[in-house]
């Protein structure tokens, strides 16, 4: 694989994950004028004519609020732009990666790290759309890999698309003094996008198949707050707020387990947890002063 077909290199992932690929494979870029995701004759040209090895595709919807408020756009985009890709992967021999979402477990009552093939029932557009994508690119293209992507979070860098995550909220609170609710009802995975770029080559080789991708965590949302703020020395108490009601029907668990992804790369494929990634990333961030 020497040509690899990346999708959405405007956004947060995609242009990190292209620059990163950039030095080892001659990348495709298109703009979205260039490869319509939504339009199944636009993505079946670009890829017969240029004939990539590989497609990771990254475009999407990923705002789950705008999706609940506009469910025929994110069909559009997060389902039927992942079966156009898939139809042509399958036409065209491509391997086809691509980024599913830890929101299709929103609606589980279980608790501790969930595995991939536990039942879902996703309770938002956002996470239901990314289960019948997942079911839609495995059927059309059964060597496909989707990828439950958690939260990802980085410090805004220059020449690239940051939106708010984890470390920026906080970063915007600390700067105006300004508290931030953190649920106390929440597990969830929380991961730095370096960590995700570092290990999307191993993707390629995976076999076809669904896989959790990204940091676990046994913490709570807030509680993985407090030790954030810890570990760059803030001890301020009210910037961090412990919200025990958000999430009041049932705990909110999306916490993932690795196993599967990380057995099937023969161990190459490696998060640290959610906490030992933010020490990471709390010591990157003092080495750059």
């Amino acid at each position: 694989m020497n040509k690899i077909l990346i999708t959405g290199t405007s956004g947060f992932v995609g242009g990190r994950v292209a620059k990163e690929m950039s030095r080892q494979y001659e990348v495709l870029a298109p703009s979205h004028n260039e490869c319509d995701i939504t339009r199944p004759e636009v993505v079946e040209e670009y890829v017969r004519v240029h004939r990539p090895h590989a497609i990771v595709h990254l475009a999407a919807l990923s705002n789950t609020g705008y999706c609940e408020q506009h469910p025929e756009e994110s069909l559009r985009v997060n389902v039927m732009g992942v079966a156009h890709m898939a139809d042509a992967a399958a036409r065209y021999g491509c391997k086809l990666v691509w980024f599913s979402s830890d929101q299709v477990y929103n609606g589980n009552l279980e608790l501790g790290p969930l595995s991939e093939d536990i039942a879902v029932c996703p309770e938002n557009y956002y996470g239901r759309h990314k289960l019948m994508a997942e079911q839609e690119a495995l059927r059309r293209c059964p060597d496909s890999v989707a990828l439950r992507a958690t939260w990802m979070y980085d410090i805004r860098r220059e020449g690239m698309h940051t939106h708010n995550n984890f470390v920026t909220n906080i970063e915007e609170a600390l700067r105006q003094r300004t508290p931030l609710r953190f649920a106390t009802r929440e597990y969830r995975g929380i991961t730095w996008v370096d960590e995700v770029v570092s290990n999307i080559g191993h993707t390629l080789h995976l076999p076809g198949g669904i896989y959790n991708y990204g940091a676990e965590n046994t913490l709570n949302t807030y509680d993985t707050a407090r030790a954030y703020l810890d570990m760059i020395g803030d001890t301020t108490p009210s910037i961090a707020v412990p919200d025990t009601e958000r999430f009041a029907a049932h705990v909110r668990n999306i916490s993932i387990s690795m196993h599967k992804a990380t057995e099937a790369s023969g161990g190459a494929i490696r998060f640290a947890s959610t906490v030992e990634g933010l020490k990471r990333f709390a010591d990157a961030l003092t080495r750059r002063g």
